[in-house]
């Protein structure tokens, strides 16, 4: 093996230098979606992805919405993301803004939930269903109160006639989710799936939906462990 090759190979197997080489390919993917947008009318991009827009300085916008109960500002031109204290949105947040304006086509939402394979999903349905509906059932089990409580925490709201327990969140203006959970019963474990509306893949891609599927079973998940640990410590 030539030094070149063994540079390359020890690249790989070391998690720092693949860190910074996924930074720098997320960055890049960043400034893909900003040269597209900035082709673009900003007041269409915020009709289309139902985010506010208001004037900025020197005949510039700055763009609004809120994502997981946190509210970030896109200023145009330059499509730098902000929070509402101004502090720089993280790369994967900016990531999923910009990946989310650059694909928002204004499509009506179905109002119908379905899983992740029928918004384009099925290569990540059965990886996406073990690492969040699976999870959260082992996690709540028959705590249904527990899991309405974290549920609500992290800004979600119920819905009837799903399931025992049922919740939704507007994760992005037009990206909303819905948890549906079934308490175990008799020989039946608990079970439980996150889906999405129909008209997904109108403003995110497969993969983005099941990342900001993740998310957010992560962070019901940290709000129950939270909660155990409290309970563990009386």
């Amino acid at each position: 093996m030539n030094d070149q090759n063994e540079k390359l190979n020890m690249t790989g197997l070391d998690p720092a230098a693949n860190k910074v080489k996924r930074k720098e390919a997320l960055r890049e993917r960043c400034e893909e979606y900003r040269i597209k947008l900035k082709e673009r009318n900003p007041q269409e991009v915020a009709r289309l992805a139902a985010v506010s827009i208001e004037p900025g300085s020197d005949n510039n916008f700055v763009l609004s919405g809120e994502h997981l109960q946190k509210a970030f500002r896109i200023y145009w031109p330059s499509l730098s993301i902000t929070d509402q204290q101004g502090n720089p949105a993280s790369l994967n947040e900016e990531l999923l803004w910009l990946h989310y304006l650059e694909r928002a086509d204004g499509h009506p939402l179905a109002g119908r939930w379905v899983n992740l394979s029928e918004i384009g999903g099925l290569f990540y349905q059965q990886a996406f269903q073990g690492y969040c509906g699976d999870e959260l059932a082992e996690l709540w089990g028959a705590d249904l109160a527990g899991l309405k409580k974290a549920c609500l925490a992290t800004g979600g709201w119920p819905l009837n006639n799903l399931g025992d327990l049922a919740f939704e969140w507007r994760v992005l203006p037009r990206l909303p989710l819905c948890l549906c959970y079934r308490a175990p019963s008799g020989s039946a474990s608990a079970w439980a799936t996150m889906l999405f509306d129909a008209a997904a893949s109108h403003y995110v891609a497969a993969d983005v939906a099941a990342i900001v599927g993740k998310d957010l079973a992560d962070k019901i998940m940290g709000k129950g462990l939270e909660e155990k640990m409290i309970l563990r410590d009386l």
